[in-house]
């Protein structure tokens, strides 16, 4: 039926421009389960992150029990804030994720695959910022602790950006690849 409709036109335009998704719910389903897991990994290893911080906390009775060792370092400061952004992206895929099921449940048949299929672009998309918060929250992290021995903390934080490097050079290379094919 839908496809009728998009084939109807007025005045050379179509009747209701939409477009028809040739997304399987099998792979469409697969992602989303995808999403739910690192998700789900994101926020517990952020949420892990934020109750036994980098450096630890101060244990002497006072104002300042419980408050972190490192609090006043700027590497820190990051940490916290990367941390805390990974933790949000994250949750909000996981509302995203549970928003789909709830469309599913109440069966609205008619626009079902492209809201679906819009949620789980969106968590994924939620998932990708989360992923670079949680390279720089580790990042950060390790540097803070790290930073008496300066060329260790250094080499850390060069370490942890590779992976950017690294996923930019294999899409690139798909790219290559893709298009020697054609």
């Amino acid at each position: 039926m839908l496809k009728a409709i998009a084939r109807e036109k007025v005045a050379e335009f179509p009747v209701l421009p939409f477009h028809l998704r040739a997304v399987s719910a099998e792979s469409l389903e697969k992602s989303r389960e995808t999403n739910l897991v690192v998700a789900a990994l994101i926020a517990t290893v952020a949420f892990a992150a934020a109750i036994t911080v980098p450096g630890g906390l101060k244990g002497e009775k006072g104002l300042e029990q419980g408050t972190p060792v490192l609090i006043h370092e700027i590497a820190f400061k990051a940490f916290v804030v990367t941390n805390a952004l990974a933790f949000i992206f994250s949750i909000c895929a996981l509302a995203i994720h549970f928003g789909i099921n709830d469309l599913f449940l109440s069966r609205i048949p008619f626009w079902i695959t492209d809201i679906t299929l819009y949620q789980t672009r969106s968590a994924s998309n939620l998932l990708d910022h989360a992923i670079t918060a949680t390279v720089i929250a580790f990042s950060t992290g390790s540097y803070v602790v790290l930073k008496p021995s300066h060329g260790l903390a250094i080499a850390s934080c060069f370490i942890c950006p590779a992976v950017f490097f690294c996923y930019y050079i294999e899409a690139l290379l798909a790219c290559w690849v893709k298009m020697d094919l054609w």
